[in-house]
Order: C-alpha cells, then structure tokens, then sequence
C-alpha cells in the first residue's frame, strides 16, 4: 500500500511538472471548450465561418448566404473561361486551385453535415468520458495528442495567413506596361462583375472584392484541413489508448474481472473500427480531388517558376505558394501513415498483458481480441490512393519529372 501511494504520488508531481511546462492551449485558451477536448479550436472556426451551426440562427443564415454568393461568383469564373475559352482565365483557375478547393470541401461538409456531427460528438464523447474515467497513462496519451493537435492547427492557420498575404501581393507586383504602352493589370480571380475589372478604378473595387472573398475562402479551407488533421491525430492517439486497455486486459485471479476488460477492449476497438470507416468515407472523394488539384496546381507553378528570370518578388511568392501547398499536403499524408501505423501496434498489447496466467477459456477470447485488434486502418484519397508517405513521395517524384521535362524541351 505505502509503495502504491508513493507511485501515485510521484505520477501527481510528474503531471503537475508537465502542466507548468509550456502549453500553447494557455495562450489561445479562449478557443478551447470543454465539451469538446480535441476539436474546440476547430469548431470556433467553423462556427465562424457558417459551416458549423448546430443552431439555426439568424446570423448563420447570414453566413450561409455569404457562401452561397461566394459559390456564385465562383462559377462565373467557370462560365467566363469556358463560354469565352479565356485561356489566361483557365490558368487563373488552375494557379489558383486551392482557392477553388474550398468552395468544394464546404459544401462536401455540408452534404454531410449530420455525418460529421456524428463523428464529431463520438469523439467528444470518448475523450470526456475517459477524463472522467481513467487519470493514469491514459490521460498522459491523451494530454500528449491534444497538445500535437493544437501545435499542427496553429501553424497551418499562420502558414494560410502568410501565404494569403503573399498571394493577395503577388498581382501588384505583376502589373506592368507592355511595349505599345498598354498597362496590364493582373487578377487572382476572375469574377464576373457589372463592371469593367481590367483597368482602374473598376480594376482596385475587383481586387478588393477578390481579397475579402479570397480571405473568407481560404478560411473555410483552413477550417477543413485543420479539424481532419486534427481527427486523424484523434484516432492515432487512441489508438495508443486501445493499445494499453489491451496491456491491461487481464486481471491477475479474477477471470471474471478479465473477461469484463477484453469485452470492453473489443466494444472500444470495434467503436474505432466503425467511425473511422466513416470518417474515412467523409474525407476520400474531397482528398482524391484535392490530390488531382494538388499535382496539377504544383505543375503549373513550376512551369511559372522557369519563366521567372529577374523578377525576384514573384519568385519569392510563387516558392511560398509550392511550398505552402505541399506542407499541407505531407501533414495529411504523414498523420495518415501514423494512424496506420497504431492500427497495427494495437494487438501488440495483447503479449505484453499477463495472457499466459489465464486458463484455456479465456485464452481463447484473448486470441479472438487479438485477431480483432489485429486489423490495418488506413485512408485512402479515392478508390485506389492510399493516404501514406509512400503516395507523398511518389507526388514528389511526378513533380521533379516533369520539372526536368520541362527543361529538357527547352
């Protein structure tokens, strides 16, 4: 008893330790709510930006409606290229492609809404109940992915927020006169509008419309990059924590106890099993053509790139804009691969519990656990892409091949 309290007390001082190290939770501790462990930054974003509204209101129609003038306006630029065949309009849409990617992850989201709202209260659900529950490792594990999580949010929201202000700066930068004394002025969209955008001052009221909806959609990508990222660290980490119920899962003398823990180990696990499935379902057409966006946008910035010569400011923006596109990409692709991996470090659990002080019967129901637990998780981006770092750098590898093409034809 007294080596079990000195335990006890020596995990107080550690967690107390790790508590008074720095956590950036304290610093945005106005976006964090209770209710919902891992996802409360996320859905104050989508709260503000309409796609989260689990009570109507007013104000959320408002937003609701700004999205449905966002997805208007969008289209025009579709009609204008292809009614018109405007090829520079055609390379405005392709340059600027994951622009247009969150006017489809939005309404994806929408489309399944009920779904997501599923998804999301199970995971709040799980994370409350075993705060509530279990103050030991598993609380340490949780701690730890929450923490992740809100590192990966923070820096994808400052790395949208400077490349934004790259990319809204790069089109002054491009305006020039032509040799016959001709003024060009560069866009980012190319918006219908009453009026004519090609020359000032209808050109500056376009480029301002086109910041404030560029800013409005690259929230709404944001906000669906960060709480997928942040779901797949969710089922990482608790797949970590189904990994030590399966530690524990038998109790030494108590064959009852034991059987209680493995069907518990196996209602958890399968509950894992089943919503991942989901969100697996929720995300895989959205990644498929995000990933066609994705190689296609990186092709067309690399042909930008080798036509650039001296103008070092565009330079500088277009080498953000790649990069910034494939950080997100690899956060996707590396959380992916770490899911797949716990998934199959789960029945490792089962040979480090006592399973060999266990009589026949219930080394059976151990080896069905831990051919249940035995299952490979993974996403997938379409039918027949598998979310991993493998799929990661084979995108690289298309990319540096046409980029060496492209100089051969030279």
């Amino acid at each position: 008893m007294e080596m079990s309290n000195c335990h006890r007390d020596e995990m107080t001082r550690t967690r107390k330790k790790e508590m008074s190290r720095f956590d950036i939770r304290n610093i945005f501790k106005f976006l964090e709510d209770p209710e919902h462990p891992s996802v409360g930054p996320h859905l104050h974003l989508l709260r503000l930006t309409g796609q989260w509204h689990p009570n109507d209101s007013i104000r959320i129609r408002l937003k609701l409606v700004v999205f449905f003038v966002i997805v208007l306006l969008f289209s025009s630029q579709y009609v204008k290229c292809f009614m018109g065949i405007e090829i520079n309009s055609l390379l405005l849409i392709l340059q600027y492609a994951p622009f247009h990617m969150g006017i489809i992850k939005t309404i994806f989201f929408q489309k399944d809404y009920s779904k997501w709202k599923e998804l999301i209260g199970y995971m709040s659900s799980t994370e409350r109940r075993q705060l509530n529950e279990d103050k030991s490792e598993v609380e340490q594990v949780m701690d730890s992915y929450i923490k992740r999580g809100r590192r990966v949010t923070y820096f994808f929201w400052a790395l949208a927020f400077f490349s934004n202000f790259t990319i809204f700066s790069e089109p002054y930068q491009k305006n020039q006169t032509v040799e016959n004394g001709t003024d060009v002025y560069v866009k980012i969209f190319n918006f219908f509008t009453p009026f004519n955008q090609d020359v000032p001052p209808g050109y500056y009221v376009s480029m301002a419309i086109q910041t404030v909806l560029g800013h409005i959609v690259s929230a709404y990508v944001v906000a669906w990059d960060t709480i997928v990222v942040s779901t797949m660290i969710f089922f990482a980490g608790q797949l970590k924590i189904s990994r030590i119920y399966c530690v524990r899962v038998i109790e030494t003398g108590s064959a009852e106890q034991s059987h209680r823990n493995i069907v518990m180990c196996h209602r958890f696990h399968g509950s894992l099993v089943k919503y991942q499935k989901l969100f697996n379902s929720l995300i895989s057409s959205v990644m498929f053509v995000y990933l066609v966006v994705v190689s296609v946008n990186l092709d067309v910035c690399i042909i930008q790139l080798s036509q650039l010569k001296d103008d070092l400011a565009a330079l500088v923006a277009s080498l953000v804009f790649v990069v910034a596109c494939l950080i997100q990409l690899l956060i996707f692709y590396w959380y992916g691969s770490q899911v797949t991996e716990e998934s199959v470090l789960v029945s490792y659990g089962i040979f480090e519990s006592d399973w060999f002080k266990t009589d026949a019967k219930l080394l059976k129901e151990v080896l069905l656990l831990q051919l249940a637990t035995s299952k490979r998780l993974v996403f997938r981006a379409g039918p027949f892409n598998e979310m991993s770092l493998t799929t990661f750098v084979a995108i690289l590898r298309s990319s540096y091949s046409f980029y060496t093409l492209l100089n051969e034809t030279k």
